[in-house]
């Protein structure tokens, strides 16, 4: 037996879910009358630039030094005009950074580095194929088991444990009698076209006080108030072998997500008084109507992701000070259009879960890329798993690879033709001769690359030397 519910989450306040990603500031522009920045493929830029352009910019690349980051980054701003890529919504306050970067001083570097790294902007999770937000799946599930295991501790009490120790004990065992194993939660994609926007993330304290918190310089890409995204949540009953103990496995039906949702009306509530007490308000309970709670992504707030009565929240202290171990939180993080707002500043992360019909409509919102149809085609009466077929494989002899640091991500070139892949700190994919020229030096070097079709999309599946090298 299984339920299989429609779900639909209504972003009530800035919501940022990290994938460690950046709109890096040699990859961006801005456009000043749109209140836009405009996030671009390199590689496409050069394409738009005259010879004698090209030269000049090749000139300025070439000096390898950080002050030709500056050059760089006023070369992209004076000829932005043939420019097109993803659109992202600014403020006057970001507008005035990205100002104040640009007329830096080309004397020096190390105040170069240190604004450069404040002005890295985190983007939300998007989906590659069109740069649409989504929300992970693994999102709300983490969410729902923390809600899960703070209902479970209001009914047992455990005393003493704490972190994984206290969730084994609550749960009834590891992973084989954990019944999360029994809830499975989809990616969550946008219904439409959802509005990001780059904001500040600031700090604030909890209690009033003649000093300011204290925080780093975030910028954040998030995702705006009024998005809508679905998904669907499925629940199994155990097996009947199954270790589950029975009093503390998931119920089939939506009685689940009330239960465990309760915690974050709790939380909610809480929240809104603190909140008074600085004279600020959320406005997100009027939005919330009569939906049910839930918080995701960065900046939650540590008593949305732990187990209340047992919680053990890490506070830091001044410049040289130990550390403190305390119950709650001191400070509460929020949206806002400057780094220094003291109005119109948002919390982060409220969502309003809604169950819907599973009526005889598609499974997932359709999404339309040009001019065919790739996700959400599925009639939620008759889904099923597609049958698998082989991919096509296709070969680039003498394809162009460069290796993008910031990202992490290889980036295979041949003719017209590109595509990416991210691979982290793993180097194995690329063979060793092609290593220290490519990682190190940061050349480009030509590659023998297999990739897959799927669908409209190329997958790097294997990275070699050229043929010609090989035969010598």
């Amino acid at each position: 037996m299984q339920k299989t519910m429609r779900v639909r989450l209504h972003v009530l306040s800035p919501v940022h879910i990290g994938c460690d990603d950046v709109y890096e500031p040699t990859g961006f522009v801005i456009d000043r009358q749109r209140k836009k920045l405009i996030a671009f493929d390199p590689i496409d830029f050069v394409g738009t630039l005259s010879e004698q352009d090209r030269r000049k910019f090749l000139g300025i690349c070439e000096k390898g030094t950080m002050e030709s980051i500056i050059e760089i980054y006023r070369f992209m701003n004076e000829h932005k005009g043939g420019i097109d890529g993803h659109a992202v919504g600014i403020t006057d306050g970001f507008i005035d950074s990205y100002n104040r970067v640009a007329r830096m001083s080309t004397s020096n570097s190390r105040n170069i580095q240190q604004e450069l790294n404040k002005f890295l902007v985190s983007r939300t999770s998007y989906a590659p194929f069109d740069n649409a937000a989504y929300i992970p799946g693994s999102a709300l599930k983490g969410a729902l088991r923390t809600g899960w295991l703070n209902r479970l501790n209001n009914r047992y009490q455990r005393q003493g444990a704490r972190g994984s120790m206290l969730e084994t004990e609550l749960l009834g065992g590891t992973f084989a009698e954990d019944p999360f194993r029994m809830v499975k939660v989809s990616d969550f994609l946008p219904v439409g076209n959802p509005e990001t926007h780059i904001c500040f993330a600031i700090n604030k304290k909890k209690k009033p006080s003649k000093y300011e918190a204290q925080g780093p310089n975030q910028i954040l890409e998030v995702i705006q108030p009024g998005a809508v995204f679905e998904g669907v949540i499925t629940i199994h009953s155990p097996e009947s072998n199954a270790k589950l103990q029975q009093k503390r496995a998931v119920p089939v039906s939506e009685e689940f997500l009330q239960q465990a949702l309760a915690f974050f009306a709790g939380e909610l509530t809480h929240e809104e008084s603190l909140l008074q007490g600085i004279g600020l308000t959320s406005g997100v309970r009027t939005k919330l109507n009569t939906l049910l709670p839930v918080r995701l992504g960065r900046h939650s707030g540590a008593e949305a992701l732990t187990i209340e009565g047992a919680r053990n929240i890490k506070i830091m202290g001044k410049r040289g000070e130990q550390a403190k171990y305390l119950p709650n939180s001191s400070t509460i993080w929020f949206a806002a259009d400057t780094p220094k707002a003291e109005s119109g500043l948002q919390l982060f992360g409220w969502i309003a879960l809604e169950v819907v019909a599973m009526d005889s409509g598609s499974l997932y919102p359709q999404r339309t890329f040009g001019d065919r149809v790739t996700v959400g085609a599925i009639p939620a009466a008759i889904a099923v798993p597609a049958p698998t077929m082989a991919a096509e494989k296709i070969i680039w002899e003498s394809a162009i690879l460069t290796w993008d640091i910031g990202k992490k991500t290889l980036k295979a070139v041949n003719g017209t033709d590109r595509t990416e892949l991210r691979i982290g700190d793993d180097q194995s994919v690329v063979p060793e001769a092609l290593r220290k020229k490519l990682f190190v030096k940061k050349d480009a070097v030509k590659a023998m690359v297999t990739l897959e079709k799927q669908g409209s999309m190329l997958k790097i599946v294997t990275i070699e030397l050229p043929a010609l090298e090989k035969r010598t």
